[in-house]
Order: C-alpha cells, then sequence, then structure tokens
C-alpha cells in the first residue's frame, strides 16, 4: 500500500525518472502558406484580400474591354517584414504589379517582363500594411493567374524597398555596407550617405601663391595715425586696417554667389583679388573648395550592366558611370564638397540595346552589396570626376595628390593656378599594374575643339615613374595623367586599371627668373627667347625631346658675330644646331655642332645677318634623355 501510495506521488509531482526521454513540444506545425483564391469584387483597396501569413492565390483578372479588371490585396503581417511577391504570367496578356501605401500613394510599378511572363518584387519592405494591384497593361486582356506571396524577417544591412526616392533613400553609414536587389527593369536603389562635419574653422585656404595682404604704411615716429571716418566700423579681431587711400568698397551690395559646382572665385577670395588689384599686385589664384574623396565598391550583378551616380542634397548630379555587364565597380576618389552634409548614392540597371531592342536587365535573385567610405588620402586624393579639363582636380604649388586608374578608360586631369610666371616640375609615380602616361593639356582654341597635349612623357614601361620638367606656367596650366595603349588580339586599346593601388602625382614649382628652359619649347614658334650673355639651363626629358631658343637679331644693322656655346650632360650626346627664320616662317639650317660625345661642349661660331634665328637643342641620335642632369646654352657676341 505504502509503494502505491509513493508512485502516485512521483505521477503527480513528476518527479520520478523515465525510462525513455520525451521530445519537447515544438509548437504548432507550419502547415504552409495559405492556399486562397481571391473573391470579387476586389478592384478598390477597402475590398482587397488581406494577406497576413504567407499564401498562394489562384485569381483570373476579367478580359472585358469596356472596363479593365483589378484585383487587389492587403499585405499586412503581424510585424515588419520584407515581402517577395509574384504573379504568373498570363498567355495573351501583359501583367502589372503595383505596390500602394496605406494612404494609397502609389510607391512603386513593376512591369519588366512582355506578354505572359510572370512579374515579381522580391524585397518589398512591409510595416503596417501595403496594398498591391494586380491588373492588365493592356484593355481588354486578361485571363487566370496565381500570386504568391512569402514574408521574411528583415535582415540588418539590407535595403528597404521601395527606395527610388531622395525622400526614401536608405539610410547608409560611411563604410557599413548594404545588400540589395535590382528587382525590377525600373528599379532604382537610393542611399543617403551623411558626410562629417567640417572641423571648426575649415574654410577655404588661399594657395601659397597668394600674395600677403600690404601691411599699412606706419605713421612716422612721434604721429598718431589719422582716426578713421565717422560710423566706420573698426577692423575685424587680427586684420589689418586698410591702408590710407584705399577706395572703400561698395556698400550694402553682397557679393552674387557664384552657380553651384563652378570654379568662380567665392566671395572671400573676391575680396583679395579686388584688394590686391587696388594694391597695385598680382590678384591671387582662385580659392577651390574643400572636398572629401569617397571611396565606393559595388559587387557585381549577374547579367545587369550597373549605372552608378552621386547626387547632390539638391539631387544635381556629382558623378555617375556606367559599368560592364556583369562586372564589380571599384570607384576611387569621388569628389564632394566638405560642405555639403549629404550626398545620395543612386544604384540602378543601364539600357543596353536600341529602339524598340532597348531594356534595361534586372536580377531578382541575387542581392549585390554597396559600401561608401572615406578614402584614406584625405586632402591630398584626386576629385573625381576629373575627366574634363573644367573639372580638374586643383594642385598645390608644392605638394601632391593621390588617384586611382580606373576604370581602364579612366583620364585624370590636375589644374595648378599662378599668380606669378612659376616653373613647375611634376612627378608620376610607377604602379604596379600601370603604364601611365603623363601630359600637359592646353585648353582648346575654340568650340568644338579637343584639347592639345604639349608636352607627353611615356618613357617608362609598367610600374616606372614619368617626369615633366620645367613646364612653364603664367596663370593657369594643366596635366593629364592616364594609362597608355597597347597592342591586344591585333587591337591598340586602353587596357591598364589599378583600383587598388594609387599613383601620386607630385609637384613643385619656382618663380620663373629666367635662368630655366620654358617648357613646352619643342616648337620654332615655342621657343623661348635668349639673350647675349645671360645662360639657360634646360633637360633633354622625356625621350626624343626638342627646346628651341629664339634669337632676335632683326634690328642689327650689320652682321653680327655669334659664339653659341652648349655645355653637355651625362647620357645624352646633345647636338646643337643653329637655324635660320625665312619669310616664310619656315626654318633654314645655317650650322651644326654634334660631334662630341657625352657630357663635352658643343660650339658655334657664326656671322648672322640681321633676322631672326632659332637654336635647337637635343640628342643628337635622338634615343636618350636625362631627366636629372641639364645642360646649359649660353650665347654671347663676338668670336
Amino acid at each position: 500500500m505504502r509503494r502505491l501510495c509513493w508512485i502516485a506521488m512521483c505521477a503527480v509531482l513528476a518527479g520520478c525518472p523515465k525510462g525513455k526521454e520525451e521530445a519537447p513540444d515544438a509548437g504548432p506545425v507550419d502547415a504552409g502558406p495559405d492556399v486562397l483564391s481571391e473573391k470579387e469584387p476586389n478592384e478598390r483597396p477597402d475590398q482587397a484580400l488581406a494577406l497576413a501569413r504567407d499564401a498562394v492565390v489562384t485569381a483570373a483578372l476579367s478580359a472585358d474591354p469596356a472596363k479593365a479588371d483589378e484585383d487587389w490585396y492587403r499585405l499586412a503581417p503581424g510585424s515588419a517584414r520584407a515581402a517577395d511577391i509574384s504573379v504568373t504570367g498570363i498567355p495573351g496578356g501583359d501583367v502589372v504589379l503595383e505596390v500602394y501605401d496605406r494612404d494609397r500613394n502609389r510607391l512603386g510599378s513593376v512591369n519588366s517582363e512582355g506578354e505572359g511572363k510572370p512579374e515579381r518584387f522580391p524585397n518589398l519592405f512591409v510595416e503596417g500594411e501595403r496594398f498591391v494591384r494586380v491588373a492588365s497593361a493592356r484593355k481588354g486582356s486578361g485571363g487566370a493567374y496565381t500570386l504568391t506571396l512569402s514574408y521574411r524577417r528583415p535582415n540588418d544591412g539590407e535595403e528597404r524597398e521601395p527606395n527610388d526616392r531622395a525622400v526614401d533613400a536608405h539610410p547608409l553609414a560611411l563604410g557599413q555596407t548594404v545588400a540589395a536587389y535590382i528587382g525590377h527593369a525600373g528599379d532604382e536603389d537610393w542611399y543617403r550617405v551623411e558626410l562629417p562635419a567640417p572641423e571648426p574653422g575649415t574654410a577655404p585656404v588661399p594657395t601659397e601663391a597668394t600674395p600677403p595682404t600690404p601691411a599699412p604704411t606706419p605713421a612716422p615716429t612721434g604721429e598718431t595715425p589719422p582716426p578713421p571716418p565717422e560710423g566706420t566700423p573698426p577692423p575685424a579681431e587680427g586684420t589689418n586696417p586698410a591702408p590710407e587711400g584705399t577706395p572703400p568698397s561698395s556698400e550694402g551690395t553682397p557679393p552674387a554667389p557664384p552657380p553651384e559646382g563652378s570654379p568662380s572665385t567665392p566671395p572671400e577670395t573676391g575680396g583679395a583679388v579686388a584688394q590686391a588689384t587696388d594694391a597695385g599686385l598680382a590678384a591671387p589664384p582662385p580659392v577651390e573648395p574643400p572636398g572629401l574623396a569617397l571611396k565606393i565598391e559595388l559587387s557585381a550583378i549577374e547579367g545587369v550592366r550597373p549605372e552608378l551616380a552621386v547626387l547632390s542634397a539638391a539631387e544635381a548630379p556629382l558623378f555617375s558611370l556606367r559599368g560592364k555587364d556583369g562586372e564589380p565597380l571599384a570607384l576611387r576618389n569621388i569628389g564632394v564638397r566638405a560642405t555639403d552634409n549629404v550626398v545620395y548614392v543612386v544604384v540602378k540597371s543601364s539600357w543596353v540595346g536600341t529602339g524598340k531592342e532597348a531594356k534595361r536587365a534586372y536580377n531578382a535573385t541575387t542581392a549585390y552589396t554597396l559600401t561608401v567610405s572615406l578614402e584614406e588620402a584625405g586632402a591630398n586624393a584626386e576629385l573625381e570626376p576629373n575627366d574634363e579639363l573644367y573639372k580638374a582636380t586643383p594642385l598645390p604649388l608644392s605638394g601632391f595628390k593621390e588617384g586611382f586608374l580606373a576604370p581602364k578608360s579612366d583620364v585624370d586631369h590636375y589644374v595648378l593656378r599662378t599668380s606669378e610666371p612659376m616653373l613647375a616640375k611634376v612627378e608620376l609615380s610607377g604602379v604596379e599594374r600601370l603604364d601611365l602616361i603623363l601630359s600637359a593639356v592646353e585648353p582648346p582654341a575654340g568650340d568644338g575643339a579637343q584639347p592639345t597635349v604639349t608636352l607627353k612623357a611615356n618613357d617608362g614601361a609598367v610600374k616606372e615613374p614619368e617626369r615633366l620638367n620645367n613646364v612653364s606656367c603664367k596663370d593657369t596650366c594643366y596635366f593629364r595623367v592616364e594609362g597608355a595603349s597597347r597592342k591586344i588580339d591585333g587591337k591598340w586599346v586602353k587596357d591598364f586599371e589599378n583600383p587598388d593601388l594609387p599613383y601620386r602625382i607630385t609637384i613643385t614649382a619656382v618663380p620663373d627668373n629666367g635662368s630655366e628652359e620654358r617648357e613646352p619649347n619643342n616648337t620654332a614658334d615655342r621657343g623661348m627667347d635668349i639673350i647675349f650673355g645671360k645662360a639657360v639651363r634646360g633637360t633633354v626629358y622625356p625621350a626624343k625631346d626638342v627646346d628651341y631658343y629664339r634669337l632676335d637679331l632683326s634690328e642689327r644693322p650689320v652682321r653680327t658675330p655669334i659664339r653659341a656655346t652648349l655645355l653637355g650632360i651625362l647620357k645624352v650626346d646633345v647636338g646643337l644646331y643653329l637655324h635660320r627664320v625665312g619669310e616664310d616662317g619656315k626654318l633654314a639650317l645655317v650650322q651644326t655642332a654634334d660631334r662630341a660625345k657625352g657630357d663635352q661642349p658643343e660650339t658655334i661660331r657664326y656671322s648672322a645677318e640681321p633676322g631672326v634665328y632659332v637654336l635647337e637643342v637635343r640628342d643628337s641620335k635622338n634615343r636618350e634623355s636625362n631627366f636629372q642632369d641639364p645642360y646649359q646654352l649660353n650665347v654671347e657676341e663676338g668670336e
């Protein structure tokens, strides 16, 4: 009896050991999606069929030419979900799938395929409720279709559709990676990127060539400077008062701001220009607005040719690029203004084909990834786009910029602005996998003309540096960096890129005092004027470099005996050639000196009739160069 009581107590308290472990209760078994049929009428949102769970709905659109049929569905999951919704095609019909918010505002439309083909929205974000409308794109067509809906929990770092407008843009932090789909032909994915706020006091800083503000002329000892006119506000702290006699500025008329993105001088610089001009000084070069460089990485999308754009907060285009089918994009140094708080990055599919065959591909099954971050080079980064001269990245008078050559067709332009004549030495570092070209470029002469390359350095091969010496810059000069062409399968193509390793373009500019050659001087009409008794130094670089010097004796009444001496350099057998300029502008060779070797000098003695002469310096064999060691040319009057 006692044993039976013990057994009963164990059963009540469930404390007795079991002979076999029982599986825990897994809860209700998932019976799969709801299998439903549409119920007419459902032509309005208030008649929509509610879908709170995964569902498969059998439905049909009536083919009534008098009144087009449409079916409405209400997506109402219990919590925020990402919905994958699709409809099968209707034979002979073109189905369109539209999405509306809870207030019946249309958010998007999917009509990627043609007649008889299905449509799909793979990642619709549903928080609260959404309405879906299924209809025929053409009146008078209809038939049976099946709507399939599946919900899933949205993932962190995933776009939330629809996000095809700035106001709906997905927030993307710098350095964060987002996963997304080009889910249908008309899909556009907008991302809102907040930029770091500029440091306090960070304003455009004049370049080194900006002349200092002249100090006021001190009053004689023992005298007090005259007081300012009554009502004149005191100068700002830390500034010098305007010198006596400086004309007053216009009152009450602020300078008009330049158009957005234009290279016009900011108001602060405009004031400096006016002051410098009034003081009789050379005007300082324009101050460039500060910029930030972004690194943008977009993974490949199989079957899709991506198109990426960067827009300002006002949706003004700052950068755009079309990729290639199924290839990733690795964009470096995409320039934005540091004064912008927000920029938008937009990803979509490019048009492929022409005319009626044109289409925009999509991929609703494979997600892409997008990452936007700041470049490590900071203020020393080039700012893309700079493929046109007017978009050129500013260079300092002494310093460097780092850039990337990617994609393969990339061309980078740089601009140097000076307030006085300067000579610039430009060096371009070598980079793995790249054969680079460094050029000096002049703006086009007129409408429709192309920029002119005045100097080109491509002495080095892959990974080797390039240089330009003594480039004359009197106001504004431009430089270009690009990949060299190479022959592949019998065709010359530009096939160099490296989105991982940057090149560095370094510049050193010094005042032009007339003792150095002024490049470009590789044609007679660009020849540098030379005077008796003043030696000029120059370099034979790059290979096949030719330097011309102009000697004007046209005002001399009789013959002038001249002696031109050229001091040689290592590695290069320099030659000296004297030409006379004819009335037609053509050169006539009158004497040569090119028999010496290496660093031995060359000398020309000639009795010159009145006229204009040109001295030519080059490698006598036209194959060597030396960027480091300068030759020296001196022309003297007399035997």
